[in-house]
């Protein structure tokens, strides 16, 4: 479906102010959010600013860098999936993770292992985005086989069925570490035929995605787009699209891996 005008976009945030500059073709910014695109921030209960957006009438919704919610607070079976909503995840871009599968050529995944790092009022989150790189990686969803915890740090062995329907061990630790809030590591490793390797460093500015074949060693270049340019883009895109968005039931996905990990 072709764009023939741009869309009002209700930015909430600095970030999405300046996406709207970016792309003068496709947005412009607005304060009603009644047939806007609505930008949530993924601070405090972001899951009723889901719902007031969605009542105010946006026409779809991004949802800026979400942290991990506890139990109980949302209640999935209660959206009613009527309007797009895309996640802004800026560990997990999906420009990011199709350079990474993409690079596989199919090659199934044989073991994964996540390792991160992270202050602890960002460790849930970043979690939460380690499983968003298994689930990704492996090609399936997946299920919490055991875990141990410690005062600073959780280790959580997974299955999860892969692109060939066999089980996929996992394994993910976390550390909380102090810092700023920002300042998470995430390295996620994958072996096969194929070997990957992800680095996201956000203290460094860093995203490396790198494969190794026996024809040699592959790296994805470097995405200079913004993350939260490239949210806005995908929630442009979603409205002109018959296909429905699936960032809100993977996130829920993960974030409930997350909140077992935790409460173990």
């Amino acid at each position: 479906m072709s764009q023939d005008r741009a869309f009002s976009v209700v930015p909430a945030l600095p970030a999405y102010t300046a996406a709207v500059a970016e792309l003068p073709v496709s947005a412009v910014l607005a304060e009603d959010v009644r047939g806007a695109v609505a930008v949530v921030p993924g601070t405090g209960d972001w899951w009723e600013g889901l719902l007031a957006a969605r009542a105010g009438g946006a026409l779809a919704v991004v949802l800026a860098d979400p942290a991990v919610l506890p139990r109980g607070t949302v209640e999935f079976e209660r959206w009613p999936g009527d309007i797009p909503v895309i996640v802004e995840r800026p560990r997990l871009r999906p420009d990011v993770v199709s350079d990474a599968t993409q690079a596989r050529g199919g090659s199934p995944a044989r073991i994964i292992t996540v390792e991160c790092a992270a202050p602890a009022a960002g460790v849930g989150a970043l979690i939460r985005d380690g499983f968003g790189w298994m689930r990704s990686l492996a090609g399936g969803s997946l299920a919490l086989q055991s875990s141990v915890a410690t005062a600073h740090s959780r280790t959580a062995l997974l299955n999860s069925g892969g692109y060939t329907g066999g089980a996929v061990p996992a394994t993910l630790s976390a550390t909380a570490i102090g810092g700023p809030r920002n300042g998470s590591l995430l390295q996620v490793l994958v072996l096969g035929e194929v070997r990957t390797e992800v680095t996201v460093d956000q203290p460094a500015g860093l995203v490396r995605v790198e494969s190794f074949t026996g024809e040699g060693t592959f790296q994805a270049p470097a995405r200079h787009e913004s993350s939260a340019r490239l949210a806005l883009r995908r929630a442009i895109d979603a409205c002109l699209s018959d296909r429905p968005a699936t960032d809100l039931e993977e996130l829920l996905q993960d974030m409930a891996l997350t909140q077992a990990l935790l409460d173990s």
